[in-house]
């Protein structure tokens, strides 16, 4: 278990401000994951701070894949970041389920404003310690961390990650753990627990759990207040596209470009396949969803027409 504190080799602070300023919006495995940041990351032995793009700081472990990646970039996915403050709007409510670091949250919560809340769902006991610690250091009184996983019932559940990728930490069994570790965490039933968080306010969603999304996103799609829901497509996608073509919601595709942030109608789920990260947003009756766009810009045709929820 990491738990003291370390400062980063001067190199790899000049790097990661480097990455901060530049807008890259894929190819951040490589940049974190190579010969230099290996040989210069050996020299941490603890946690080190990592400065999100809002300013918000967090103690990361530099040795997680999870924790590198924030530390370099000052957010965990700029794609995912990028779509999800384009599509909130001030007063929403934002829930950042499986939000391990929770820099898609933390970074979402100027945008929601003061009238607006973001909720961060996340079991693991040390990445919720620092979670906590930081948005008490920020002062940030429009979040609120839950320290539980969410599913279709009340229990309690192991959890399991492999001891270098805490953002695969899943509640699913599966065969290839064995050597993981894992810990029993409290989970809740989404359909009873959520709706005191969120009324009948708009909301959008970004979860991430790891193949449990079966259980969460029926419950979320149907609600007639949800204006988008982000989310993986690396397991149960046949699943996953009939649970979206039920609910009515447009489909987007979070294109994997380095520089360019933009997303991409999908029609098929042979389309589906192609993508990694994906946005079922809410489009107004009256307004054809684009079928490839910037994602501001798409938040800006929505608005335009606005939400009857």
């Amino acid at each position: 278990m990491v738990s003291k504190y370390s400062k980063p080799p001067i190199i790899m602070q000049i790097y990661s401000r480097l990455l901060h300023y530049l807008p890259l919006a894929g190819g951040l495995t490589k940049l974190s994951f190579n010969s230099l940041t290996h040989s210069q990351f050996a020299q941490c032995n603890g946690l080190i701070s990592a400065r999100m793009r809002n300013g918000v700081c967090i103690e990361v472990d530099p040795h997680d894949y999870d924790g590198r990646v924030l530390y370099l970039f000052g957010t965990n996915d700029p794609k995912v970041q990028t779509t999800a403050q384009a599509l909130l709007c001030p007063g929403d409510r934002f829930l950042d389920i499986g939000a391990n670091y929770s820099s898609i949250g933390l970074l979402a919560a100027h945008r929601v404003g003061s009238t607006g809340q973001v909720h961060l769902f996340e079991p693991q006991e040390q990445l919720c310690q620092r979670v906590s610690a930081a948005i008490a250091q920020a002062g940030l009184t429009n979040v609120q961390l839950h320290r539980v996983a969410l599913m279709d019932c009340d229990s309690e559940m192991k959890i399991a990650r492999p001891t270098d990728h805490s953002g695969m930490a899943t509640l699913i069994e599966s065969t290839d753990r064995n050597n993981w570790d894992s810990q029993i965490v409290t989970v809740r039933n989404i359909a009873t627990y959520i709706p005191p968080l969120i009324g009948d306010n708009p909301f959008g969603v970004k979860i991430d759990v790891e193949g449990a999304e079966p259980y969460l996103m029926p419950w979320l799609l149907k609600q007639p207040n949800l204006r988008f829901l982000i989310f993986e497509a690396a397991h149960n996608q046949k699943e996953l596209w009939d649970f979206v073509q039920a609910s009515g919601l447009s489909l987007y595709g979070l294109r994997r470009l380095v520089f360019k942030k933009q997303i991409q109608q999908i029609e098929s789920f042979e389309q589906m396949k192609f993508y990694h990260d994906l946005v079922a947003i809410r489009i107004p009756d009256g307004l054809k969803p684009p079928r490839q766009i910037n994602p501001h810009k798409l938040a800006k045709m929505i608005e335009q027409h606005k939400y009857s929820f």
